[in-house]
Formats: C-alpha cells, sequence, structure tokens
C-alpha cells in the first residue's frame, strides 16, 4: 500500500512597498499594479499567511488604489505622517519595523516575501537569512531594483515580466486597429500607430514600438502600400485578423 506524497507549501508572509509599486509601473511602463493577480500566482507556491501593505495612501492616484487592494488582503498601513521625515523614507521605515517585529514573533514562517527595490532593504534580508535561517524572497520592478538587494536574497524576481507586458501592449495596438478599421481617413502607418496608441494609453513609445514590430514579425499586423492624395505611395498597417481571432486575440462584435 503506498502513501500519496504531498510536498507541503512553505509558510510565507508578505510585505509590499505599494508606492514603489504603484510608482515604477505607472512612470515606467503607464500601467497599474494587479495585486490579485500576484497574489493567486505567489499562492501557487506558498502557503501566505498575510500580506501587509504599505504606503501613504493620502499620495496622487494612491487612494483609488484602496477598493481592489482590499481584495488582496485587510492588512493595510498607511504611512503618512506630518513630519518632515519624506515620506517614502517613512514608508520604507515602518514597512522595515515591521519585518523585524515578525521575525522575532512569528517564528514558524519559513519564507519573507518581500516587495520592493530599495537597497536599504539590504540589511533586513542579511538578518532574516542568516540570524533567523529564512528564505527571503524578492520582486521588484524592471529598471528600478537594486542589484545589490537582488544578489542578497535567496530568489528575485523582476517584473512585470516581458510576456506579460507584450500581451498588455498587444492588447492596445489591437484595440486601436479596430477603432480606425472603418474610419479610412485615418493612414495607420508604423510611426503613427505608435503615437496613438501611446497617446491615447499614456504609456512609453518605445514599448510599444518593440510589440508592433514583433507583431508584424509574427504576421499579426502587416504591411501594405497604399495610395494617399492620389500620387504618394506610403505603407501603411492593417490587421490579419483572421489570424487573431484563430489565435484567439480578438472577438468580433457580433
Amino acid at each position: 500500500m503506498f502513501k500519496k506524497l504531498f510536498k507541503r507549501k512553505s509558510k510565507a508572509i508578505v510585505f509590499v512597498d505599494y508606492e514603489y509599486w504603484f510608482y515604477s509601473y505607472k512612470t515606467r511602463f503607464g500601467l497599474q499594479p494587479d495585486p490579485f493577480a500576484w497574489r493567486s500566482e505567489i499562492e501557487k507556491k506558498y502557503s501566505i499567511v498575510d500580506i501587509m501593505v504599505f504606503a501613504d495612501f493620502s499620495s496622487p492616484g494612491l487612494s483609488t488604489e484602496l477598493g481592489k487592494l482590499r481584495e488582496v488582503t485587510n492588512t493595510i498601513i498607511e504611512t503618512g505622517t506630518e513630519s518632515n521625515r519624506r515620506k517614502k523614507d517613512m514608508t520604507d521605515f515602518v514597512m522595515l519595523d515591521y519585518i523585524y517585529q515578525m521575525a522575532d514573533s512569528h517564528k514558524r514562517i519559513d519564507t519573507y516575501i518581500l516587495f520592493t527595490g530599495d537597497g536599504h532593504f539590504q540589511s533586513v534580508i542579511k538578518y532574516l537569512i542568516h540570524k533567523k535561517k529564512k528564505r527571503v524572497v524578492v520582486y521588484g520592478v524592471n529598471d528600478s531594483f537594486s542589484k545589490r538587494l537582488q544578489a542578497v536574497a535567496t530568489e528575485s524576481y523582476v517584473i512585470p515580466f516581458d510576456d506579460e507586458l507584450y500581451r498588455i501592449y498587444r492588447k492596445m495596438i489591437i484595440e486601436n486597429m479596430a477603432y480606425i478599421v472603418d474610419k479610412p481617413k485615418i493612414i495607420p502607418t508604423f510611426n503613427g500607430t505608435v503615437e496613438a496608441v501611446a497617446n491615447k494609453y499614456n504609456v512609453p513609445a518605445d514599448p510599444i514600438s518593440a510589440t508592433l514590430a514583433r507583431m508584424i514579425d509574427e504576421g499579426l499586423i502587416v504591411k501594405k502600400e497604399q495610395r494617399v492624395e492620389f500620387t504618394k505611395r506610403v505603407k501603411v498597417l492593417a490587421a490579419d485578423w483572421t489570424l487573431l481571432i484563430q489565435q484567439g486575440l480578438w472577438t468580433p462584435d457580433k
């Protein structure tokens, strides 16, 4: 008789610098965090004891994030203060204080998951790993994640992943192509499409350009010549709607 063996998930507690996540995503990618999807992802590997979210929610834009954060956790720590200390420093200070307290009071926690890119957290990571014998997993935002912080952690992950960005920006481009499909006065050139999508969704132009080029390579968008104003011929773009529908990337209106 054989017993079916199940691997026990490591007990983890999570600390999120939401100011860092929110503003890094907004500034670098024109996107908003999806904490619900992120929690679903880490729950595949860990038994989550609690997710603690830290931010000054009086800061512009952050107050509107509270609704979706409450779908993820009830432990939301407001770090706003009337003192002269810089607000971002205060969020780091409060988060560090909570981590040290948890390290002393929750001895059965195996793994600490931190969402921060700040190199100031190197010391607490070393403390958790070497003194408390814990695993420390750190998530940070691409182009805003201390290399030293990544080096001292047990594991580190840079998000958003390239494939995630591609899917998001691809959807924006497809929606733009669908919008102009019945507007013959709009001439969808490569540069014009990049500019239109970047302006409409308030995202950087460079990743839109890279995504559009990849879509052309994959045959999702095709180039063709079109005569404009009777004499001038320009290269314009058109979506291959048959292929987009086949791949489940577009659903035509019924």
